[in-house]
């Protein structure tokens, strides 16, 4: 007899939906402002709003993968709970991970830090989903929803191919293989 508590997950899927609505607000409150109105000066800060859609993009992705995910799970337990907040926790740096790789678009340690934050979001959800099929092993529909080669192995590969790239000479790769990963799964959940 299985003696351990499980919860809904709807108090969860609220408390992940009002964080993401929050971060998603400070990243575009901390995009700087042009130093006059002019369009030279908005071509002045096109890093800044390169990073801003990436992690706007990834955000936006996060949660409609979140949403997705969890419309299919019956029951969570207080590991979900704490995968969850590691996952909300490792989430926020993205604001501050994201001015700071837009201040700094060719450093190694600004854009390694970003993609870092990426890797580790990818790893907790990789966690999260091997619980949450343990927890739910009859929800068919919950182990296609997670999909974890399109979901979490590729983008893994392409995050680390990142980093390789960023470290031979060229950092800005990170930034682009995020919007690559980005994309591609916004294509893919459209399927």
């Amino acid at each position: 007899m299985d003696n351990k508590i499980y919860f809904s997950s709807s108090r969860l899927e609220a408390f992940y939906d009002a964080i993401i609505a929050i971060i998603v607000t400070v990243l575009v409150l901390s995009l700087p402002q042009p130093s006059e109105a002019s369009l030279s000066a908005l071509g002045a800060l096109k890093g800044n709003y390169f990073a801003y859609l990436i992690s706007f993009l990834i955000c936006t992705n996060l949660w409609q993968y979140h949403h997705l995910i969890y419309n299919h799970v019956e029951k969570i337990d207080m590991v979900i709970i704490w995968q969850n907040i590691a996952l909300l926790f490792v989430v926020s740096l993205i604001p501050y991970l994201t001015i700071f790789v837009a201040e700094n678009q060719f450093s190694l340690l600004a854009q390694v830090l970003y993609g870092l934050d990426f890797i580790l979001i990818n790893m907790i959800h990789f966690f999260m989903a091997r619980t949450l099929i343990r927890i739910n092993p009859e929800d068919k529909n919950l182990l296609n929803a997670l999909n974890i080669r399109n979901g979490m192995i590729i983008p893994l590969i392409l995050f680390v191919v990142g980093l390789v790239i960023a470290f031979l000479g060229y950092p800005v790769a990170i930034s682009f293989c995020c919007l690559i990963t980005i994309v591609r799964s916004i294509v893919y959940s459209l399927k």
